[in-house]
């Protein structure tokens, strides 16, 4: 039996000890745990003969001067020692944030426990985290729950002989076999036939069988134990057929599926345990040298072909992530080394680096035009399953008949290869079965193996599916399918989408917070290139719009100069609002994550369709940091789901919109801009469907509004000559992406032009509309705003972007030039769409 020590304080408070106890007795049996109580008698020979060490830390225990030795009996401390020594699995299990102890704090036997695979639990996500490690832990010892897969039954037919027997039902892809009343077995020459009406047949004979010999393949997905109690995801693909149906008949091979199972886990499993879960690729050539070491022989069934593709899934990619990042931070020498690569990279803003490439390990990265391609079926009866398919195609290869491609911007894919993470989103009717996020490596030379996500369909109704991708924090590329659900309806294939994929280099420093609400739940995710974090999921019992509306009116109020605060007060008030923002509305778990990775960010980008929240007036802060508004810290932009990744922001053939009824200043606003860009003299658009028209054509320049904005429940409109222009008007430029060849800045200087009202089936506003039409870039307001701030803003946006500044480092500089009056919080009403590393092209 499968025995494990395990230390924790049973005389404590220790919840995350007592559960892993529970937990280990209840799926390894009475007696598989040994306790902290006894382990001051435990021989070494007993801790030899253990399957591991697990030691729960928690934060006390490792904070303090003297760190363990301060917190830990002694007893325990020459426990680990011992394991150390005999080369005993030590799992240090870590909860609520406990940091691995010091390697300059330990005494020298005990240095090597910070290079233990250690474990993760929160309190808050306790079951999961425990359940995670007792099923790593059942991998790695034998104890894994079979998966049932589709069986491969290879005795088709057993039929007793006897006369006036029918012929064999199976065709020229089966093998016929006799067995004899004198318990023989006889496979039937192909080439002679035998037949119940041949003189003594039937008194030879006793039961035919059919037996399959055509050509077969399966895959396994499975799990392989890692060093460390962690797990590989595998999967491996066995080409087989029947060599001795006799054999087969012999050993009542009712299905090949299990047989060929159990024969790769035994061959795999000893090979997986000995590489760490950073060695994936090491592991997986030794595997796949094992499994093609000569044809292999199961009971009459021959192999002849196999191959393993290893994996990681979410929590190991982040445990992989998150050591790189501690040695990065700990070790002096990876530390100097990786502030230096930093250093050099791109132009600097505020005393941040803006690098505008990533880290290209292994030589110099190679043009390549690639693809994001997705497909799943149009129409699934409902309780049926159902998988998108997504690939990684050099354009110019085949996919689907039915592909349609579009133009791709060029990808950069460094000789060592890329990762890129497939992320899918779809909404509660239908159930995932299976992680919604797959990590692949883009090679030069080659494209990725097809990435498969399962859903059940659950829920009638048109449900849409959105497909991005992702280099660490970086977005790429994104396209939607949809997929219809009905009751008792058919199961009709769908045609592929395909989308342009951008350069997938993470770019250093840069971190995407993705925010979507399916009307009941918030889902979180955090990604940057130093960590990608599991989505985190926060159920709201109402809907954030009435907090948002009363937050914006009193900014508004604050904007319009009708409040009694004085400057103190006021920077007060606001700051308040953002606090409130923040503890309110970003989960705990993703407060932490923030903090993890804040320390580096070079810009800051919000990924969301429902723009309700006024997310730039975030203002994180713990107990021990408070660094100001985001926006104050680094470049923060949005992107919206359709908007595609522009490197250049268009400043050419720059035009200008000013109603007849404009705000006071706007012609001085118009003035000070054409000065910038160098625009000639023209005439400024007053009417709707000269704008209009100017828009379907195509020819879209830079174009900036300086106009009063109506905003209300029912939507936006602009007061123009010849009527309303409102954003449903863009309907034809955004299905036809008619901005995309020039892809303009659009930046409408109004009051609350950045808000959104619901539609049909999704919030749509002018960033929204604008962006899904090609522009470059987006520029709106979140509230009213004062005339004199709102031309401020606008002209050191302008003047920056067209001096040579990334757009994030434009909108970050603006914002600081609005910070002289303390009693206008227009520098936070602000809201930019588009790269944050995207440069103007003028």
């Amino acid at each position: 039996m499968v025995s494990f020590l395990l230390s924790y304080r049973a005389d404590d408070d220790n919840v995350v000890g007592r559960l892993l106890d529970d937990a280990l007795t209840a799926r390894f049996g009475r007696g598989s745990v040994i306790r902290d109580d006894r382990m001051a008698v435990v021989s070494p020979a007993e801790l030899s003969a253990s399957a591991a060490l697990i030691v729960v830390l928690e934060p006390r225990m490792t904070s303090g001067p003297a760190g363990l030795s301060e917190h830990v009996p002694s007893s325990t401390l020459r426990t680990i020692e011992t394991a150390l020594e005999r080369q005993v699995l030590l799992i240090p299990v870590l909860v609520d944030g406990a940091p691995l102890p010091r390697e300059t704090r330990l005494p020298e036997a005990l240095r090597p426990l910070v290079q233990q695979h250690y474990r993760r639990v929160s309190t808050r996500t306790v079951d999961a985290d425990i359940r995670h490690l007792i099923d790593d832990l059942a991998t790695s010892f034998g104890a894994e729950t079979k998966t049932a897969g589709r069986a491969i039954p290879l005795i088709l037919s057993a039929e007793r002989v006897r006369w006036f027997m029918p012929p064999p039902g199976h065709g020229p892809s089966a093998a016929i076999v006799y067995s004899t009343r004198r318990d023989g077995l006889e496979v039937a020459d192909s080439g002679q036939s035998m037949a119940w009406w041949r003189p003594g047949f039937v008194a030879r004979y006793s039961t035919r069988y059919e037996v399959d010999t055509s050509d077969h393949w399966i895959v396994f997905d499975v799990r392989l134990p890692a060093k460390g109690a962690y797990h590989f995801e595998a999967s491996i693909i066995v080409g087989f057929r029947v060599t001795d149906p006799a054999q087969v008949v012999r050993r009542a091979i009712t299905d090949a599926a299990g047989l060929i199972r159990e024969f790769v886990l035994d061959a795999c499993r000893p090979i997986s345990s000995q590489y760490a879960l950073d060695e994936a690729d090491q592991a997986e050539t030794a595997i796949n040298r094992r499994l093609n070491r000569g044809a292999s022989a199961l009971g009459g069934i021959t192999l002849y072909r196999r191959s393993a593709r290893l994996s990681l899934d979410e929590r190991g990619r982040h445990y992989v992530r998150w050591r790189e990042l501690e040695r990065k931070f700990y070790d002096p020498q990876a530390r100097a080394a990786y502030r230096l690569a930093r250093h050099r990279l791109g132009p600097t803003t505020g005393g941040r680096k803006l690098g505008m490439s990533a880290l290209r390990p292994g030589g110099t990265p190679r043009a390549r035009e690639r693809l994001l391609v997705a497909r799943a079926p149009t129409q699934v009866p409902a309780g049926r399953d159902l998988s998108v398919d997504v690939r990684l195609v050099t354009e110019g290869r085949p996919v689907h008949p039915d592909a349609v491609t579009s133009r791709l911007a060029n990808l950069l894919v460094s000789d060592a290869g890329t990762p890129v993470t497939v992320t899918v989103h779809a909404p509660a009717g239908l159930h995932a079965e299976g992680p919604l996020q797959q990590t692949v490596l883009v090679l030069p030379d080659e494209d990725p193996n097809p990435i498969r996500f399962g859903f059940g369909a659950r829920t009638p109704g048109l449900h849409r599916i959105d497909v991005t991708a992702w280099a660490g924090g970086t977005f790429l590329s994104e396209v939607s399918v949809e997929v219809s659900v009905a009751d008792g309806g058919p199961f009709r294939d769908g045609q592929p989408k395909t989308a342009p994929m951008g350069a997938p280099q993470a770019r250093p420093g840069e971190v995407t917070m993705e925010v979507r609400f399916d009307g009941s739940r918030y889902t979180f995710q955090l990604r940057s290139d130093a960590a990608l974090f599991a989505p985190v999921v926060e159920s709201v019992t109402n809907t954030p719009n009435a907090a948002v509306e009363n937050a914006i009116k009193e900014l508004q109020q604050l904007a319009g100069g009708g409040s009694r605060y004085d400057a103190t007060m006021t920077r007060a008030v606001i700051r308040s609002a953002g606090i409130q923002l923040w503890s309110e509305m970003v989960p705990a778990d993703v407060q932490d994550q923030f903090w993890q990775v804040g320390a580096d960010m070079s810009a800051f980008t919000i990924a969301t369709d429902h723009d309700v929240v006024p997310w730039e007036l975030l203002y994180p802060l713990s107990a021990e940091r408070d660094a100001g508004f985001l926006v104050e810290q680094v470049p923060v932009v949005r992107r919206t789901y359709g908007q595609h990744r522009n490197a250049k922001v268009g400043l050419r053939n720059p035009r200008f919109v000013v109603p007849p009824k404009a705000p006071t200043g706007a012609h001085e606003e118009i003035a000070a801009i054409r000065a910038i860009l160098g625009a000639a003299d023209s005439e400024p658009i007053t009417k709707a469907g000269e704008l209009l028209a100017l828009i379907n054509s195509g020819g879209l320049g830079a174009t900036h509004f300086a106009c009063h904005n109506t905003f209300s429940s029912d939507g936006s409109f602009i007061d123009m000559d010849g009527g309303r222009f409102k954003p449903a008007l863009l309907a034809e430029a955004s299905i036809r992406r008619l901005l995309a060849e020039s892809g303009p800045l659009v930046f409408i200087n109004a009051c609350r032009s950045a808000g959104v009202a619901p539609t049909y089936t999704k919030m749509l506003g002018w960033a929204q509309q604008f962006m899904s039409s090609g522009a470059g870039a987006f520029v709106g307001t979140l509230w009213a705003v004062r005339s004199d701030s709102s031309a401020r803003f606008a002209t050191a946006f302008y003047q920056s972007l067209a001096d040579g500044a990334t757009l994030g480092a434009a909108a970050l500089a603006a914002r600081i030039e609005q910070q002289d009056d303390p009693l206008d919080p227009t520098w936070l009403a602000y809201t930019v769409y588009g790269d944050p590393f995207a440069t103007a092209a003028v």
